[in-house]
């Protein structure tokens, strides 16, 4: 009802009403006999609905509001005069603090109101909108966020992960073959996090099978540090990311910032692929992510970084069997900020080698220390020792203005062989306007500096004119509505007895009534360089979740290509696209893929086939396995340090939004949160329209905030409903007349008749009598037994009953 006048009656009739209120929440209204005869509404209905809003008796669900701010859904009870009841379920979902003896759930004997135990709440009922609204006094309501150190903690749990990759490649007879398989192994028990990620690839009958780490860490809450040990990737603001075998002492920033940053987060990087290719990317010779990408503009984010300080080694392998390198500087990766967790770092242990390195491992001790000096100064100093080799390191970070940002370091190694050497890296990251930003990056490293890593090369002091090198990068970015989105960057690499080499690109997009227009280029220069390439393509939307995208690109090597894709997302669980392009020279090509989340796993399956006969299949199989004392419960997502484990009762296939996506219950009524943000707080809601018809949950959502390596359980409580859909006729066989009041076995309002001879009832007791008030003011009877009738795949069940007088 608007406050001014106008109720929402079942039956979706507007009633025009005279209304003066006398409180929030409080009104006197009088309604318009004649007008309500008139559109076949029993005028006794006024006599309830007359003084407030209300109801029907038992439980709905309702849109919960606390002074003005949403509280998510929950299933409220309300009394025979339609007044909501209180119970500890509706007050934890509200943050309202609950009297020690109220019920967790109401029911019609034990019905709480406002006025009887809550002194100075206001309910205002809004039946209209499903809507409850609350108006509580501050003393009533609980913290809005959790006090310090009340996030959950504990929990046992077990987790397999899981990423393959599988390429089949077929041309004049011959194949091959290409398979990765990522895995990662681990537990979860008293807060410590313990992990073991190994990777295999096997190409043209090489194998190779890695273990990047295996290691346990556990955060320090009282110190606010993050403790690892085992196999671990040095983790510093100054020093390069060296694999060793140790233990290594970190400032936990989520903890102190509530940020929850993965050290890949936020991480960028571009490309082009002249074709549908397969990208690598690879940090000190390991690869840490392998992925497929259509032809065209690509960008790969939040990669799983082993260090923020060693460059990325990028592979873009094309369908034609060629391989195009490039680098990208650790500094142009992520975006620099000030603000890192000051702290003390802490590594100690010994370098460790991969397979078929035969070199000496030494040890080391590596110290560092973040300063924040003021609001917008951040000073770093480190030192690292080992036998035959030492490091001294210093940075600054310094905010010129709210958007603009530089950033200097400076390295120094000295080795016995070779001496001294220097490396300094520059960043300078600014916003220019609310629209343009641009950022300089710049570094250098002499003929000496070595990191740890390289120790116990043969090399290691000769051809030492071919160490020094100098880097240097520049991009540009600018947004708006009239010009579109522009972007372009500049990369360029010196190397000391070696030629140079340059990266250049430069992105434009624009949005035309619906469509969208992109141009890219990219040009390459120095050793095996593949010199201009061009893309342009136009997307058209084609309804909801379905669009048409035609491209053209250009290089030197293959000439101009032209091409159409068609794509569309059926629902959120399953997406497809067909394509096709065509060369200068008459050869056409096709390709589709096909993309599932079939609930437990997610799926990625293309194909192509070139006009010369060369076809390649390929699949992509992604998600992770939490082992708990119930058993096994799928992921289709990785889990990550901190995750949840949900149960909904004991249904099956029931649909939840967690942080990181859908899931869905097994057979059994559990699910995974795959990821959880440490000392975050998370919202885990259930997708109600998902439930069998049979089953109602007494609160669709909750919260939780988990501390890192937390495994919290969720359960959420379902009970039976039953939903009924009457179609009732009067003894001489006409429906009972649309508008009429029906009652229940105690004489209280329940609801009107919808439509001709239709009477929906949300949630019946096993035995069903009711009273059809007719337009003769002469009431007619009628009784049904749910429990006799059969089942029905609708949302609700159906019969057909009269209804006899006396």
């Amino acid at each position: 009802m608007s406050r001014g006048g106008g109720w929402y009656l079942a039956g979706g009739f507007i009633l025009v009403t005279v209304s003066m209120e006398k409180a929030w929440g409080e009104a006197l209204t009088e309604f318009d006999q004649s007008v309500l005869k008139a559109r076949g509404i029993d005028p006794k209905v006024a006599e309830h609905f007359g003084r407030a809003p209300r109801f029907s008796a038992g439980r709905s669900r309702v849109a919960l509001q606390v002074n003005g701010a949403p509280s998510g859904h929950v299933v409220a009870t309300f009394d025979e005069e339609g007044q909501l009841c209180f119970d500890s379920n509706l007050l934890d979902q509200a943050r309202i603090a609950a009297p020690s003896d109220l019920p967790l759930s109401a029911d019609s004997t034990q019905c709480l109101r406002a006025t009887d135990g809550l002194a100075g709440v206001q309910v205002q009922l809004d039946p209209g909108k499903q809507q409850v609204q609350l108006r509580v006094p501050t003393e009533w309501l609980l913290p809005s966020a959790p006090h310090p150190r009340t996030w959950a903690t504990g929990g046992t749990a077990g987790l397999f992960n899981y990423d393959a990759l599988m390429l089949t490649s077929s041309a004049a007879g011959q194949s091959s073959q290409f398979r990765n398989l990522g895995t990662e192994l681990g537990f979860n028990a008293g807060d410590w996090v313990v992990r073991s990620r190994q990777n295999y690839t096997s190409f043209q009958g090489v194998e190779r099978f890695e273990t990047l780490y295996t290691q346990a860490s556990r955060t320090w809450e009282r110190f606010q540090a993050n403790v690892q040990l085992g196999q671990l990737n040095m983790r510093s603001s100054l020093f390069a990311g060296e694999a060793f075998t140790g233990l290594q002492i970190l400032p936990e920033t989520a903890l102190a910032s509530r940020t929850g940053e993965s050290l890949g987060a936020g991480t960028q990087v571009q490309g082009l692929a002249y074709s549908p290719a397969r990208v690598e990317v690879r940090q000190s010779g390991v690869v840490i992510y392998t992925t497929l990408v259509p032809s065209g503009p690509f960008v790969l984010r939040d990669l799983p970084l082993l260090s923020n300080r060693l460059d990325l080694e990028v592979s873009v392998f094309e369908e034609s069997g060629e391989q195009r390198d490039f680098r990208v500087p650790a500094a142009n990766v992520r975006p620099v900020s000030v603000g890192a967790l000051p702290g003390y770092g802490i590594a100690a242990g010994k370098v460790r080698r991969f397979a078929g390195d035969e070199r000496d491992a030494p040890s080391f001790l590596a110290v560092s220390k973040d300063w924040q000096w003021g609001p917008a100064t951040q000073l770093s100093g480190g030192l690292m020792g080992a036998s035959q080799y030492q490091s001294l390191g210093w940075g600054v970070q310094q905010a010129l203005t709210r958007s603009s940002v530089v950033s200097v370091q400076q390295l120094s190694s000295r080795t016995p062989q070779i001496g001294q050497g220097q490396e300094w890296q520059a960043t300078l990251s600014a916003a220019l306007s609310s629209n343009l930003s641009a950022s300089l990056t710049a570094g250098q490293r002499s003929q000496g500096f070595r990191h740890l890593a390289d120790t116990g090369l043969a090399s290691f002091a000769d051809d030492i004119d071919s160490r020094s090198e100098r880097q240097w990068g520049a991009s540009l970015r600018h947004s708006d509505s009239r010009w579109g989105a522009f972007s372009g960057a500049l990369t360029r690499y010196a190397v000391g007895g070696g030629q140079d080499r340059s990266r250049v690109s430069a992105s434009w997009s624009r949005a035309f009534t619906g469509a969208n227009l992109s141009l890219s280029v990219q040009r390459d220069s120095g050793d095996d360089a593949r010199g201009t390439g061009l893309y342009a393509s136009l997307s058209v939307p084609l309804g909801r979740n379905r669009s048409l995208n035609t491209y053209g690109r250009h290089d030197e090597r293959s000439g101009l290509r032209t091409g159409a894709r068609y794509s569309e997302q059926v629902n959120d669980t399953l997406g497809y696209s067909l394509g096709a392009d065509r060369s200068d020279n008459g050869r056409t090509d096709f390709n589709a893929r096909l993309n599932a989340l079939p609930r437990y796993t997610s799926v990625d399956l293309g194909y192509s086939r070139s006009g010369v006969g060369t076809s390649s299949y390929d699949l992509t199989l992604r998600g992770g396995l939490a082992i708990h004392e119930e058993g096994l419960t799928p992921s289709p997502y990785p889990l990550r340090d901190t995750f949840g484990l949900l149960k909904v009762g004991e249904a099956a296939g029931v649909k939840v939004s967690t942080p990181q996506g859908p899931v869905w219950t097994d057979g059994g009524g559990r699910a995974v949160a795959a990821s959880l943000p440490a000392y975050q707080t998370s919202r885990i809601e259930i997708d109600t329209v998902s439930l069998p018809r049979h089953l109602d949950v007494l609160n669709g959502y909750q919260e939780v905030e988990a501390g890192r390596g937390a495994v919290p359980r969720l359960d959420f409580s379902v009970g039976s409903v039953r939903r009924l859909m009457l179609h009732v006729r009067t003894a001489e066989g006409d429906w009972v007349p649309k508008g009429a009041s029906v009652y229940g076995s105690q004489g209280e309002y329940l609801t009107s008749v919808v439509d001709a001879g239709l009477v929906y009832l949300a949630d019946v007791p096993d035995e069903v009598r009711l009273q059809v008030m007719l337009p003769d003011d002469q009431p007619c009877h009628l009784q049904v037994d749910p429990s006799g009738l059969p089942e029905s795949s609708m949302p609700y069940s159906t019969v057909e009953v009269v209804c006899r007088a006396g």
